[in-house]
């Protein structure tokens, strides 16, 4: 009789994110790479595209193995904390990225070189946006502070994490017309802790059941949802001197997602989308997540 292997466990790798903190890690990302795919088209037009990608756990030297190389990404500081995070790129996708915002894009990946300095500030343009996507894309009333630091040369190299700290390594797909690539998002465990993104232990509390015809009554409540463009603020002789064909500048910025609250209270982001005739909100980040 044959014995099947018995399956390899490495009690070394990092508990990964499960629940709530996945959920709201995997949230914020996919609101990101939405706002960051906005800023990149005024920069890049409209042939590269960003898809979020997976997301899982590592130890710092494990993750940083699989970094491209050679490469180019940038330091963030992230939260009130200002803790480290990394995003780095293949060096023919930066390559690719840089080409297409000269329009000297061909059909193949350009061929590997190192940055001439106007192309590498060219490229930093782009990691500034990045950086603000985040921002923007976190799912709070106040956006979350992310500042880009600085370029990092061949990240593969780098030191920033110590070997054996635990990161959530994230995913983002660069489709382009010559093909497509990974970038690497790289931030520790414990930094996502300090802005909220943990295991939280939810007291259990006795559930009291409603009837099927309390919870019918219930359900077919009209509840009113408002989704808001934007404030601005105005003294009153401004606003009795407002007349038709004024724009008002509000204080909301086009890219950003917008909030859709429920009685005043914040329940989901998303950007405006159009379904025949009318107007419509697509749902990108939730409050319950």
């Amino acid at each position: 009789m044959s014995v099947p292997n018995p399956t390899s466990l490495d009690f070394t790798a990092p508990r990964r994110l499960t629940g709530s903190a996945s959920r709201a890690l995997t949230s914020w990302h996919a609101t990101s790479v939405s706002v960051l795919q906005e800023f990149w088209q005024a920069l890049l037009g409209n042939r590269i595209t960003l898809t979020p990608a997976q997301v899982d756990s590592s130890v710092a030297q494990k993750a940083q193995q699989a970094l491209p190389d050679p490469g180019y990404g940038v330091l963030l500081k992230i939260g009130h904390d200002r803790f480290d995070g990394v995003v780095a790129f293949s060096s023919r996708i930066v390559l690719t990225l840089v080409s297409e915002m000269l329009g000297t894009l061909g059909d193949a990946w350009p061929e590997n070189r190192a940055l001439t300095p106007a192309e590498q500030s060219l490229f930093e343009l782009l990691l500034g946006e990045i950086s603000r996507a985040m921002s923007q894309g976190w799912p709070e009333v106040e956006p979350l502070p992310v500042e880009m630091d600085q370029l990092i040369v061949r990240p593969l190299r780098s030191r920033i994490f110590q070997p054996r700290e635990n990161l959530v390594r994230i995913g983002i797909e660069v489709h382009t017309p010559v093909g497509s690539d990974t970038a690497w998002l790289l931030m520790p465990q414990a930094g996502l802790t300090s802005i909220g993104i943990n295991e939280t232990a939810i007291p259990t509390a006795p559930v009291q059941t409603a009837s099927p015809q309390i919870r019918s009554l219930a359900e077919s409540l009209p509840v009113t949802l408002v989704v808001g463009l934007g404030s601005a603020s105005l003294t009153l002789g401004e606003l009795n001197r407002l007349a038709a064909g004024d724009i008002l500048v509000l204080d909301q910025s086009a890219s950003a997602p917008l909030e859709a609250k429920i009685a005043g209270r914040l329940q989901w982001l998303g950007h405006p989308c159009r379904l025949g005739q009318r107007q419509g909100f697509r749902i990108l980040a939730s409050a319950k997540e």
